[in-house]
């Protein structure tokens, strides 16, 4: 069964939950606790799958209980329900939570957010993958990249279609923006989908908040992997949802749909991102087979890690499935073109590689590659 311990310093509300989930007592195992402290001794006595917690308490704020719920069992999946609307404590609680809901929130909404996190850990079928995902809290982004930004919104003449054009060039800026976009605290009743509106629901002065203050966006990271370039990643990523973009409007697809293949197609390595975070042993006589697995697995599971990890961020379903087969667009399922399909020949198109054996053919369009060639990104 899945084990889930809410935490809420007032006992109405942990009443409330009870009563509200009562109809999942077969499924899940729940736990309740009324403080920070009283979390972590539940958890120390048995580890929960999912920890869903209030913000504003006493002593320990749900912001830090999260924390070291993370530092302590980075696997666990972390929620925060929150009635709080002040954008700084919005910010403080995306570092450490994967979603952000906010209350009152329905027990419908509450349980299809928990199952959808416990199908996603079924994606990477692996518990040592999702302390790697789990343990994410800023992603690096390359400092001339940031340094962008930081004059573009210093510029008092700057505009939003400014901000946007730096974004989709770097993958964890975009990545953070949007997820930030779709937490419950902007309160958007359809997936943002789109770097443009995730920028204008956010607003330039949150953003330029969050660069000034680092709190989102990280141009210090140290990467652990040598050779790894995040200049080189955010090219290909933004090379690829390009011509994933241009595939899609030629194929007939709305250009809203073309917006989401462009979205899909800048977030579709984040997975490797995650790998070249990693902190390596401090033994050097450690490092060197640690580098070799580190390297194995992210070849391995990137597709997998980054869907997982943007799943977590309550990024829409179809987006999730498009990172995940993003090298095999066979296995998810489309019985013709779809999102799946354009980011892997956007992908394949920007490496200069085949596209996946027989795939053309299974969808009716084996003889529309040399016709996306000719395309103008």
């Amino acid at each position: 069964m899945i084990r889930i311990l809410f935490v809420d310093d007032e006992a109405r509300i942990l009443d409330g939950i009870r009563r509200s989930m009562y109809s999942m007592r077969g499924e899940w195992q729940m736990q309740f606790a009324s403080s920070g402290a009283d979390a972590l001794k539940a958890l120390a006595a048995e580890p929960a799958d999912v920890v869903v917690s209030d913000m504003r308490m006493p002593g320990m704020d749900g912001s830090e209980l999260l924390a070291e719920v993370k530092r302590l069992y980075p696997g666990t999946v972390r929620f925060i329900l929150s009635g709080q609307a002040e954008t700084e404590s919005i910010i403080r609680a995306t570092r450490s939570a994967h979603r952000y809901l906010s209350k009152p929130c329905d027990a419908a909404t509450l349980s299809a957010a928990i199952a959808r996190a416990m199908e996603l850990r079924a994606l990477l079928d692996s518990k040592h993958l999702a302390a790697i995902v789990g343990s994410v809290d800023t992603l690096p982004t390359p400092p001339k990249r940031y340094q962008e930004l930081l004059d573009c919104l210093r510029d008092p003449e700057s505009a939003i279609a400014d901000i946007v054009s730096i974004l989709r060039h770097d993958v964890a800026m975009t990545a953070k923006i949007v997820k930030l976009a779709n937490s419950g605290f902007f309160g958007s009743r359809e997936p943002v989908q789109t770097v443009e509106r995730a920028v204008s629901f956010v607003g330039m002065e949150a953003i330029a908040t969050l660069v000034l203050g680092q709190e989102l966006f990280d141009s210090s990271n140290a990467l652990a992997l040598p050779g790894f370039d995040l200049e080189r990643l955010g090219q290909h990523s933004f090379q690829t949802a390009a011509w994933a973009r241009a595939v899609a409007l030629h194929e007939g697809f709305a250009t809203a749909v073309a917006e989401r293949a462009f979205l899909a197609g800048v977030l579709h390595d984040i997975g490797r991102l995650v790998f070249a975070t990693r902190t390596p042993p401090s033994d050097t006589r450690e490092r060197e087979k640690w580098l070799t697995e580190t390297l194995q697995q992210m070849e391995s599971h990137h597709a997998a890690v980054g869907a997982y990890l943007i799943g977590l961020w309550g990024f829409p379903e179809s987006i999730v499935e498009a990172l995940a087969w993003h090298h095999v667009p066979s296995k998810c399922g489309e019985t013709s073109l779809g999102l799946c399909g354009l980011v892997h020949i956007g992908d394949q198109l920007a490496h200069g590689r085949d596209i996946e054996p027989g795939y053309l053919e299974s969808i009716g369009l084996a003889q529309r590659c040399s016709q996306w060639q000719g395309l103008r990104t």
